[in-house]
């Protein structure tokens, strides 16, 4: 053969060769299908859009929850230790003292509580949407590694502005942690849901019932940082339990790089709605104390704040976006989904506040011994995570959901309601009503979780778990800046009030009220040395009284948004026709069980070279679909 010959032949091998790799490459590499109708990892069931007819196909009838999974969803479930046990149900028990040892004083403090619950409302939305696209357990361990800095922040500080940035960034790894709910729901079956996000509460059972208790025997005995020691430890326990045991997909699309979905993000979304919530949230914890409600330092950021918040959604309804944060196919689903985010705002709206709340009253109007104080509290912590616990956990046995989530909107409406009768002579009573308020909220939240898991596709289901968590803390950071503002600007009257009416039969004079109020508040003994005793036995009876006024008029005012929230829940659809052994997602790699043969079918993977193709899908299409409704 010439050389110009064997130059051609060359060349046309090199040709095929190339060819052959193109084709090659292209069958390893998927075709990009439409945002909704992107390929799936084989290990997620893709229902197409179609949940209910998923659940109700029932494939996994034989399917065991495997130990491994077990494993996993208890150090899921665990994260709820640096992220709730050692932040609301201690740290907000004693910001008082915390704010006193750090400046002498409580301006700003309640901004250590609003600052959490702001945080974690973004980054909730936020990081459910985000576990979707790029997979949970990156998204989770991101979490809980921000809630180990957060807690060493809270740990080492120095005033109440770094304590403040501490539960900030503590609330930030909360909201991104909360993804575990998504993943607990997702590994098991359908019918099961409810007992794996029972877990969770179970996790904080102790520090519901003994955390104020135990945060005042430390800052006591000991000191408050240890609070967030504590947080630190079991921090990086669930950090290394979920970093060995959970490995699900960790790229759920793959059809798209991180860098098409990066493209693809709602950014203009993220903006206003952070934006919105914050100037919002700031003018609402501004009004009545650092500033007039009237001025512009509250009305502007307010006005400015809603308007920005309501624009998030034109955006989202009507903009050039790909992936909303707030999508409008979702929003219209009213009774699977809408009704849903009405009852967990006024629920969180509620909780969270009265969580705050519940341990200042009780410090305030039944015992200024802190010890005594935080035994006073053990039912209310005890039966709020009983209540998510056990009938939570039993959601599926007692089914009708839609039923027990009135229930327990009622419940709580009708105890938060009748707190308002709670009085200095009436301990006992208020020790009931506190308890019997706290009892429905595990178990409403567990309720909407799942509600919402069965009755939205699984590609949404991080994103609408998000929103349902993120709406739950927004609505805990408005009721803290609501009621707290409320106490706040009520007892600045009531509380001198009472005292002038107690101590000047007394001959004590008027213009040395305002200097026994700040003695007794801050616990003064050499001024109050000076003071008559009569006077301060009075005056001491006096400041409850004028406390037991104000907690009045906070917990009327929850009135309102209980009612709204039960006519919601009259509209939720039960999911309990779907209470079925369908499994949405399995792990990939495997621990203590051996190799992993619960690949789910809606795609099929060559390991060796990489190739993916699509199998036959596990039920026929959205368009082939026959309505199944549930009567």
């Amino acid at each position: 053969m010439s050389p110009k010959k064997m130059s051609s032949h060359i060349s046309q091998q090199q040709v095929a060769a190339h060819e052959h790799r193109e084709e090659h490459e292209a069958e390893k590499k998927p075709v990009k299908g439409e945002i909704g109708n992107e390929l799936l990892d084989p290990n997620i069931r893709d229902d197409h859009g179609d949940p209910h007819r998923a659940a109700l196909e029932d494939l996994d009838d034989e399917r065991k929850v495997s130990i491994r999974t077990w494993i996993a969803i208890f150090f899921l479930g665990f994260t709820g230790n640096p992220s709730i046990s050692f932040t609301i149900n201690t740290v907000f028990s004693v910001l008082v003292p915390i704010s006193l040892e750090l400046q002498g004083s409580t301006d700003n403090v309640s901004w250590m509580a609003s600052g959490w619950s702001l945080a974690a409302s973004v980054a909730f939305t936020l990081a459910g949407q985000l576990s979707d696209f790029f997979g949970r357990r990156d998204t989770l361990l991101f979490g809980q590694i921000v809630l180990i800095i957060g807690h060493i922040i809270g740990a080492t500080s120095q005033s109440v502005h770094q304590s403040i940035a501490a539960m900030v960034i503590l609330g930030f790894g909360t909201g991104t942690a909360f993804v575990n709910y998504p993943a607990i729901s997702e590994l098991l079956p359908n019918r099961y849901r409810s007992l794996g996000l029972a877990s969770t509460e179970l996790h904080i059972l102790a520090t519901s019932a003994f955390g104020p208790l135990m945060a005042r025997a430390l800052t006591k005995n000991a000191s408050w940082r240890w609070i967030y020691i504590l947080g630190v430890i079991t921090g990086v326990i669930s950090f290394a339990g979920t970093a060995i045991f959970y490995t699900p997909p960790s790229r759920p699309f793959l059809d798209r790089s991180r860098r098409d979905i990066l493209g693809e993000l709602d950014y203009g979304g993220i903006f206003l709605f952070t934006c919105g919530t914050t100037l919002f949230l700031l003018g609402l914890g501004w009004g009545g104390t650092t500033y007039p409600w009237a001025s512009a330092h509250v009305l502007a950021p307010l006005i400015i704040g809603i308007v920005v918040f309501i624009s998030t959604f034109f955006w989202d309804f009507y903009g050039p976006v790909k992936r909303p944060i707030f999508p409008y196919r979702l929003f219209k689903k009213f009774r699977e989904f809408t009704s849903l985010l009405v009852v967990i705002f006024v629920t969180g709206l509620v909780f969270i506040s009265i969580n705050t709340l519940i341990p200042e009253e009780i410090a305030y109007v039944f015992t200024s011994d802190s010890i005594k104080a935080g035994i006073y509290n053990i039912p209310a912590g005890a039966c709020g995570a009983l209540g998510g616990t056990v009938l939570g956990g039993l959601l599926f046995k007692i089914k009708h959901v839609h039923w027990q989530i009135m229930t327990a909107v009622a419940i709580q409406s009708i105890f938060t309601a009748l707190m308002a009768l709670i009085t200095p002579d009436r301990i006992a009573m208020g020790v009931v009503f506190q308890a019997f308020t706290n009892i429905p909220f595990g178990w409403i939240l567990i309720a909407c979780y799942v509600t919402c898991g069965l009755h939205i596709p699984q590609r949404d289901i991080g994103l609408a778990y998000g929103l349902i968590g993120g709406v739950r803390f927004l609505g805990g950071a408005i009721g803290t800046a609501i009621f707290t503002t409320v106490v706040n600007n009520r007892s600045a009257t009531t509380i001198p009030s009472r005292v002038i009416t107690a101590v000047t039969p007394l001959g004590y004079p008027v213009d040395r009220v305002p200097g026994l109020i700040v003695a007794l508040s801050a616990g003064i003994k050499s001024e109050l040395a000076q003071v008559p005793q009569d006077v301060v036995s009075a005056a001491s009876e006096a400041v409850r009284w004028g406390y037991t006024d104000a907690f009045k008029i906070a917990w009327l005012v929850s009135i309102p948004f209980g009612v709204a929230a039960f006519v919601v829940s009259t509209f939720i659809r039960d999911p309990s026709l779907y209470f079925t052994k369908h499994t949405a997602v399995t792990m990939r790699k495997t621990r203590l069980d051996g190799p992993n043969t619960n690949t789910l079918n809606n795609t099929a993977t060559d390991m060796d070279d990489g190739t993916v193709t699509t199998n036959p899908t596990d039920f026929k299409r959205q368009e082939d679909h026959v309505e199944i409704s549930n009567a």
